[in-house]
């Protein structure tokens, strides 16, 4: 059953671990008022090339993390001899692809950026690049915080990084107006303080051991995920690196804008994730089976009907608080296609459901075939949409992967787990959201608040007499504790 104590964690785990991206969102009058278009594109193609690089650095070993800490529940000096060796290998990676990028980083920058974007290696690029190691091991650690069953501590660290990030951010924004000196170097300041910080928690809990006897199983389980992770990063920004040659500056601007705030959905839907997996861990390590159950089913009922409502009232809210905080009316241009961007995130419940299943089953090669075919096939189709209508190309394209995502991972996994599930409640209820908003905006292309008012009613109507059982089992759980 769903515990009154799982509950608190999970508010904790999923709210605090949203901070980087609140700042994020939070950052994003500052960057729209003081930059101007040009340079808010070249701060997000900065920011994207840090995220790509934090993947490398991390080597996905913090997805990897839960899965191996759990099976040595019960033996705590292979805990702490596990989480010394991560410590290091996080170091020993971030030593040999620093010193590869700085050989080869100035070919590549030139290589992919035209003049026109304002996009170098030098030295914007690079404290890029090292602000994502800082932040790949941060990430590390306070994932571990999490199995440690260290909530207190994963709610100062984010906090300290949020009130970081925030601050000199802003501060920076004011002493350097329409430079990125300030962004870049409050996200590198702010990285460096993290790393100290979560160096010396680990240090703290495992000092500098390091047992070479995890590396097979780690590298065997976090290759494959590697690849995955990079097909993800690869699916969720390769539109604008194809719309950059063929929409205007400040269009691609009003794009990513909208873009940046659906990431305050996204981290959402992963800090919820990274709450309920180590539960479903948990429950399938005490079942002895490789099947859903009908409790573990219960956690992603719950996900689906959460993430249909924050998507619904996110493009009621976003629109209108933007008109409040930015003063550049080209960027509002971007609220036309809220609803089609929406309902492709509706898919992530769906995609969840499996994708713990295959963490659950160490089929991590599976994770790379959804992925992979998923952005390939994004890839070729975003390139030929792109070319032919534009934007909107891109935006049909994002909404058809994702579907073809879910797609694959129906196919895939179909032999390394029992599937028991309620269709309507896992599938339907996702997919109608979807459908539904490509429909309001192939009827309706500029954007109508009235229609997502009505949208969010009829929604809430339906996961209410949807999960009406559910959601009193809950609340009796809840108000017995």
């Amino acid at each position: 059953m769903i515990s009154k104590s799982f509950l608190k964690s999970s508010f904790i785990y999923t709210l605090v671990g949203a901070l980087p991206m609140v700042s994020s969102l939070l950052l994003l009058p500052f960057y729209t008022n003081y930059l101007s278009t040009q340079l808010f594109v070249s701060l997000g193609f900065y920011i994207s090339i840090s995220m790509f690089f934090q993947i490398l650095f991390s080597y996905s070993v913090d997805s990897y993390y839960g899965v191996k800490y759990t099976q040595l529940s019960g033996d705590e000096p292979s805990q702490k001899q596990f989480t010394g060796t991560i410590s290091n290998l996080l170091i020993i990676i971030a030593a040999i692809i620093l010193l590869a990028i700085l050989i080869v980083g100035p070919f590549l920058f030139t290589f992919i950026f035209k003049e026109n974007l304002q996009v170098y290696f030098w030295p914007f690029g690079f404290l890029s690049i090292v602000t994502a190691f800082f932040n790949a091991y941060f990430k590390t650690c306070t994932n571990a915080f999490i199995y440690f069953k260290k909530a207190e501590r994963f709610f100062w660290f984010n906090v300290t990084n949020f009130i970081l990030t925030l601050g000199l951010s802003i501060g920076g924004l004011f002493l350097y107006p329409d430079s990125l000196i300030g962004p870049i170097y409050a996200r590198l300041i702010s990285g460096g303080i993290i790393f100290v910080m979560a160096f010396f928690s680990f240090y703290a809990y495992s000092g500098l051991t390091f047992n070479k006897d995890y590396l097979k199983e780690l590298h065997k389980f976090c290759a494959p995920f590697l690849i995955y992770v990079l097909a993800s990063w690869g699916l969720g920004n390769i539109d604008r690196y194809f719309l950059k040659d063929h929409i205007s500056a400040e269009t691609l601007a009003a794009y990513d804008l909208l873009l940046k705030c659906f990431l305050g959905i996204e981290f959402l839907q992963n800090g919820l994730s990274a709450a309920i997996f180590p539960k479903l861990f948990e429950l399938w390590n005490k079942n002895k089976k490789l099947e859903t159950t009908p409790e573990s089913n219960r956690y992603f009922n719950v996900f689906g009907a959460i993430n249909i409502i924050l998507l619904t009232g996110f493009c009621i809210v976003i629109p209108f608080g933007l008109k409040l905080i930015v003063s550049k009316g080209v960027y509002f241009t971007s609220f036309d296609y809220i609803g089609i961007i929406a309902g492709g995130y509706a898919t992530r419940s769906i995609l969840n459901f499996y994708l713990s299943t295959i963490l659950y089953s160490k089929n991590t090669w599976l994770l790379v075939k959804v992925f992979s075919y998923s952005a390939v096939f994004q890839i070729a189709i975003t390139y030929f949409l792109v070319n032919e209508f534009g934007l909107k190309g891109a935006l049909y394209a994002g909404v058809i992967t994702k579907v073809v995502q879910v797609l694959f991972s129906l196919i895939l996994t179909k032999k390394i787990f029992d599937y028991n599930f309620n269709v309507v409640k896992i599938y339907l209820l996702p997919l109608a959201y979807l459908i539904t908003n490509v429909v309001i905006f192939s009827i309706c292309p500029v954007y109508n608040p009235i229609l997502y008012f009505i949208e969010f009613f009829v929604f809430s109507l339906l996961i209410y007499f949807t999960f009406k059982n559910e959601i009193k089992i809950v609340l009796n759980q809840y108000l017995k504790k």
